[in-house]
């Protein structure tokens, strides 16, 4: 099977479809479906996410890990899904009577994409599983199965799994099918032999398959040496030690694809060894403007990395000019309320005066310059004392949202430089054991702030560590009250784990998601307040999760669900900080 190159993105979309379909962010999926140009398959990866939000997932898993033992196990994968779609169906339809349609589309995309199949691919399409999804699918499009051998016709119709079974009923039915059909044995040992046979007999059963479901737990994409695909443990890499020979690689990837260092290396070293500890321990922070090398790279999976966010930088200004001016008039409105803001919450500016509190390190001006301005007094004004970041979630969990995401940023960005107050604007994704703290413009830079349409998405979002990673970027300021805005779905989500901590009762690492990653942020985020920096969330849309938004930022955070909204909800909710400043 051909795998997209860009395994981590495809794959954090796969992630996406298999989410919103079950309604809940952050758990990892034990299955992912891809057709066979390694894309997305988006109503089967749907149908993963409904088996999870209709079937209890411990009976589930349960199940998938029994099956997960078996001799054909990606034969009796591929069997089971057949049956799960069926029943997954009938249950969210009920609800969704739009998923019809998508279920007639993903049945006619089945046989086109047959078409393309080659000579040399048709003679070797010997697949049971083929055979049995494509009786589904002809069944959906109102035709006759299609299946001439008695026994293949009696399997099928025990995979007409009802929507109305529960998950226990889905189990026992299942674990009779495979047992009647396959003499599949619950909890059956396996020897040697047996799972030397296990690879042979499935490349029999499975190969070739214009849509494929596999086990989620084997889906890091790389490269066999043969130039096809291979699917390798997802987490394999980072359950050992990593050589200094491929940290190294990993640094000259992240390089080529992000842009040179602003650190020089000892400097970055120094700053790991301060930042990476606990929880981000192995971790590495990796700061960047996005200056490419001189050099172009020779790798072509760097250059098509390259080229692909050239290309979304184009469809970024593109989508700002075609709506420039909802956009123009959102900056106009939202500078308008900053002002208005700073016009009822004035900033104390204390300056040197004739009168009022003695400075003593000003004594010195009476005796050599004869100026009696060696007290200080305090008035407000209207010039803001504080500067802003605002910091882009750049995971591929973003990969839909990239033009929004990026307008936005501009109209902040735009509106706070227009009133006269600093702002530097970064992204943040995680590869490779890297968190990537792009910086697109800085304080004193507000004629670079074009250069926010280069945000583009890819790879995993360690929020905890891209917290820290601010907070020595924005020492930097010019102003004494440091304001964070972070535009997220606050689904922090990485591939490295999270280190063993027995002194707080965790025995073996855990990945870096779900509420281990939630409170990871949030912690990190204290840790942003009590050094000065007030922190504040803008989400998109219906992306994200307010619980965990909330768990992370308390109720300094706001959603955007319409973007015609944007200007007022980013407006209050920058009064309110404006406010705290006030107060403190």
């Amino acid at each position: 099977m051909k795998i997209a190159e860009n395994g981590l993105a495809v794959r954090r979309r796969a992630l996406n479809m298999i989410w919103t379909a079950a309604e809940e962010y952050g758990f990892e999926p034990v299955f992912m479906a891809f057709t066979s140009d390694g894309q997305p398959d988006f109503y089967m990866n749907s149908i993963i996410g409904y088996v999870h939000k209709w079937y209890d997932p411990q009976i589930m898993d349960e199940l998938f890990d029994t099956v997960g033992q078996a001799l054909l196990k990606e034969t009796l994968d591929g069997i089971l899904w057949i049956g799960l779609e069926n029943c997954a169906f009938e249950r969210e339809v009920r609800e969704r009577p739009v998923l019809s349609e998508l279920r007639l589309a993903c049945a006619d995309a089945f046989f086109r994409r047959q078409f393309t199949k080659s000579r040399q691919q048709w003679m070797a399409q010997n697949s049971l599983v083929y055979a049995l999804q494509s009786a589904r699918w002809r069944t959906v499009l109102g035709k006759d199965p299609g299946l001439f051998n008695p026994w293949e016709r009696k399997l099928f119709e025990e995979l007409n799994y009802s929507g109305d079974w529960d998950a226990r009923e889905i189990a026992e039915h299942t674990c009779q099918v495979f047992r009647r059909y396959f003499h599949f044995r619950k909890n059956g040992a396996q020897n040697l032999l047996f799972r030397r046979l296990r690879s042979t007999l499935s490349k029999a059963f499975t190969r070739i398959l214009p849509s494929r479901i596999m086990r989620a737990e084997d889906l890091l994409f790389g490269k066999a040496s043969d130039g096809g695909g291979q699917i390798t443990a997802r987490r394999a890499n980072h359950a050992r030690l990593i050589s200094a020979a491929e940290e190294e690689n990993n640094r000259i990837y992240i390089e080529n694809c992000f842009g040179l260092p602003l650190l020089g290396r000892e400097e970055s070293e120094q700053t790991d060894r301060l930042l990476c500890t606990g929880r981000h321990a192995g971790c590495h922070l990796y700061f960047t403007a996005g200056q490419r090398p001189a050099d172009a790279p020779a790798d072509p999976l760097i250059r098509r990395t390259i080229q692909g966010a050239q290309a979304q930088a184009e469809r970024n200004r593109t989508h700002y000019q075609e709506k420039l001016h909802f956009y123009q008039n959102s900056i106009s409105r939202l500078s308008q309320q900053i002002r208005n803001a700073l016009l009822v919450y004035p900033q104390p500016l204390k300056v040197l005066s004739r009168t009022g509190l003695l400075a003593p390190a000003e004594i010195w001006r009476a005796a050599e310059l004869d100026d009696e301005r060696i007290f200080t007094d305090v008035f407000r004004e209207e010039h803001p004392d504080f500067s802003v970041d605002l910091l882009l979630d750049a995971s591929a969990s973003r990969l839909q949202v990239q033009e929004i995401i990026a307008a936005q940023a501009y109209v902040i960005a735009r509106s706070l430089a227009l009133c006269q107050i600093p702002v530097q604007v970064s992204s943040f994704l995680s590869l490779r054991g890297h968190t990537v703290i792009r910086r697109f413009c800085g304080y004193e830079e507000p004629e670079r702030q074009d250069q926010i349409f280069s945000y583009f998405a890819a790879g995993w979002n360690r929020d905890g560590l891209a917290l820290k990673g601010m907070d020595a970027l924005m020492a930097d300021s010019p102003s004494n009250h440091r304001l964070l805005i972070v535009l997220t779905d606050a689904s922090p989500n990485d591939d490295r784990s999270i280190p063993s901590d027995p002194e707080n009762r965790h025995f073996a690492p855990r990945d870096y998601s779900g509420s281990a990653g939630i409170q990871d942020t949030a912690a990190e985020a204290r840790s942003l307040r009590r050094s000065g920096i007030q922190l504040m969330a803008i989400l998109n849309g219906e992306d994200g999760s307010p619980e965990a938004a909330r768990s992370i930022y308390g109720e300094d955070f706001v959603r955007i669900e319409n973007v015609r909204r944007m200007s007022d909800a980013v407006g209050l909710l920058l009064q309110k900080q404006i406010e705290k400043l006030q107060v403190g």
